[in-house]
């Protein structure tokens, strides 16, 4: 198969070496200063983190556009009923002596994964990535990109990052003796019960999760560290394009989530549950999907969720369960991020 031969790693190798060092071995020099991708863009992202209430200006935007007075309630309602759904769960399974089975229970999966193929994954994920900038400048000099368009050229690379991973995966998964959804864990005859298996687990974990993150963010805002914003931060907040919004949207609430799904507990995870013990496989696939996933005033918040994943997809042997929770978390934070871009930026 071509993705396992060692030429399609050294030719691209050999590209990206070339499109690296070949201008600095060059004896030509130019006095023209490098190129900014970023000249045209020197204000401040916007993100939540920066949001400062105004009860004046609230009170106008709600009278303004009564329709977030209505998201703000439902939104409330939602993290209400989740941190308190989760807490009387919590508490159930501390009482009825439940809680123990945490840490007894049988593994469902079954390991078709080896290491030799997370590093080729990874290499070409790692090839591609260092490619994209002159791909970039590809696209400005052919006129199809504009030079200051980063938010646009965010969303193109998540969209290519996104579907190389899942056609990757694909591919390599096509190669082996059983079929795919035996691969992944996506049969459907287990999907209901492991989707419910895993909207438990998350609304068990939702308080802890929610709750661990005010308090670092409180702990940052009294030290007057101002956490930095995400890319998708950015696109939320700063873009109006309607189209740019919507893929935005799509891509964080439903592939991002999919395609992580299967490459962080699909292949990942059970890639170390081969050689680790559960604990350790659920931990260090856990913290990398987190330091991919947000900067260090969220990693431990995302290391929680990225753990609770892993452990949905041992328990239940279904992708179907973390795919779910991961859809239902993006879903809840974009919605959120969402109303509270339309409620401070009118006027």
């Amino acid at each position: 198969m071509l993705l396992r031969g060692r030429w399609v790693y050294v030719a691209l190798a050999v590209v990206v070496a070339t499109l690296y060092f070949l201008p600095a071995m060059s004896r030509t020099r130019t006095s023209a200063k490098p190129m900014d991708m970023h000249a045209d863009q020197v204000t401040s992202p916007t993100s939540p983190w920066k949001l400062e209430v105004d009860r004046t200006r609230l009170f106008e935007a709600l009278q303004q556009k009564p329709h977030l007075a209505i998201l703000l309630g439902l939104w409330t309602l939602v993290s209400a009923g989740f941190g308190l759904g989760g807490l009387i769960v919590g508490v159930w399974a501390v009482w009825t002596r439940r809680v123990q089975r945490l840490f007894r229970y049988p593994s469902n999966l079954t390991y078709f994964w080896s290491f030799g193929e997370v590093v080729r994954l990874m290499a070409l994920l790692a090839l591609v990535v260092a490619l994209l900038p002159f791909v970039r400048i590809s696209l400005i000099v052919w006129g199809l990109l504009a030079f200051d368009d980063t938010r646009l050229w965010v969303v193109l690379t998540m969209v290519v990052l996104d579907g190389l991973l899942l056609f990757l995966v694909w591919g390599f998964a096509a190669t082996k003796p059983v079929p795919l959804s035996a691969a992944l864990g996506l049969s459907w005859r287990r999907a209901a019960s492991a989707i419910t298996q895993g909207l438990v687990g998350y609304l068990s974990v939702f308080p802890w999760i929610v709750g661990l993150l005010w308090m670092i963010v409180m702990v940052c805002q009294q030290l007057g560290i101002e956490p930095p914003a995400e890319p998708i931060q950015e696109l939320l907040f700063e873009e109006q394009r309607s189209v740019m919004v919507g893929f935005t949207v799509v891509l964080a609430c439903l592939v991002g989530p999919v395609a992580e799904e299967v490459f962080f507990r699909g292949v990942l995870f059970t890639t170390l549950r081969r050689r680790l013990s559960r604990g350790m496989a659920v931990l260090i696939s856990g913290a990398l999907f987190a330091a991919i996933h947000t900067n260090a005033i969220g990693f431990v918040p995302i290391l929680i969720l990225g753990c609770l994943l892993a452990d949905l997809y041992e328990r239940t042997g279904s992708l179907f369960s973390p795919i779910a929770v991961h859809v239902l978390h993006n879903t809840l934070l974009v919605g959120l991020g969402l109303t509270l871009k339309e409620l401070f930026m009118v006027g």
